[in-house]
Parts: structure tokens; sequence; C-alpha cells
């Protein structure tokens, strides 16, 4: 049975892939999504948009629906989703384990598709994606 680990944050992600429940990881892919640390400036963001009353002439800003650094994790999660569905579509695993911080993992979970989340067998709630593979491997174990 082929497990899949994907391991992830709003910034980075590894995914790692092992053959037996306490097989050895081996790393068989890295992702980054630059836009994640971006600040405001670098976003087009710094100043939200304004507009005018229509009652008088007062002006006041627009608050954006979604927050842009929101935004960008939200379109580096579909592009995990994209990647695990493309995985699932060749066969590549069988299984899934989903680790990363709680308001990540659940944007990930909203874009994944519905084949793709009948095979996630689980999800760590933690961001480790600077940790090293022992200490992934360990995090796996205690679950």
């Amino acid at each position: 049975m082929k497990t899949w680990i994907l391991v992830a944050d709003a910034g980075r992600a590894r995914l790692f892939e092992s053959q037996a429940r306490d097989g050895v990881l081996a790393e068989i892919g890295g992702y980054a999504n630059p836009e994640a640390h971006a600040r405001g400036a670098e976003t087009g963001s710094d100043r939200p948009p304004r507009t005018q009353e229509s009652a008088n002439s007062a002006r006041h800003a627009i608050e954006p629906h979604t927050d842009p650094h929101d935004k960008a994790a939200i379109g580096f999660a579909k592009g995990l989703a994209e990647i695990l569905d493309h995985g699932r579509v060749e066969h590549a695993y069988t299984r899934l384990l989903l680790v990363a911080p709680p308001r990540f993992l659940g944007q990930l979970r909203a874009e994944l598709g519905a084949q793709v989340g009948k095979l996630v067998a689980g999800s760590i709630g933690k961001d480790l994606t600077h940790a090293t593979n022992e200490d992934i491997r360990a995090v796996l174990d205690e679950v």
C-alpha cells in the first residue's frame, strides 16, 4: 500500500511517499508559494480601494471580501489539490495523509476533489514544513 504524505503550510509544501506504515519517508516533491509571505505593497493591496458615498461627498475604504494572504493560500491549496488529483489518476498512491496548520488544512480540504477526499486516511493539524524527515515520521507514528 503506497501512501503519500503532504506536509504543507500556506507558503511551502513537501510531498513524501511511504511504502509501509512504519517505512522510510522519501521526499518526492517540493513546492513553494512566494506570495504567502509577500507584504501588502507587493500584492498590490497596501491601500484598499475607495468609494464615494451616494448620499453625500464622503469617501471611505472598501474592505475586501477575502484577505490577500488568504487568497494566495487558497490559490496554493488549489494547485496542491491538482497535484494530488493527478497522482490519484496515475494510481501513484492509495492513501493520503495531510499535515498542515489548522487554517491551511481547512483551505486545502476545501479544494480537494471528492475522489481525492476519499483517499485521505487522516490529517494532523501541525506545521511541520521545516521539520526533518525523522521528526515527521515520529509525529506520524504517534497518530
